[in-house]
């Protein structure tokens, strides 16, 4: 049929027109924002995953150092691979 039926990772319905395939997830075009600050985002936006959600990169230079430090490692161990 028209699409695969992803279902938006945010919402939980099925997504109409165009998904957004970011995090290993579906996400409608409208859900995929900023968890922090809600700026809508597109795949060409730099964001970062923190908590299985997007972050922007503006939200992310705000989190303390130590946050930083423990996702910048937790990136480069799923890197690995």
């Amino acid at each position: 049929g028209p699409g695969s039926g992803d279902v938006c990772f945010h919402c939980n319905r099925v997504i109409e027109g165009d998904v957004v395939s970011a995090l290993n997830k579906a996400w409608c075009v409208n859900c995929f924002a900023c968890s922090t600050c809600n700026t809508k985002l597109t795949l060409k936006n730099k964001f970062v995953e923190f908590d299985m959600k997007p972050v922007c990169k503006k939200c992310y230079e705000k989190f303390p150092l130590e946050l930083k430090k423990r996702l910048k490692k937790l990136a480069e161990t799923l890197g690995r691979k």
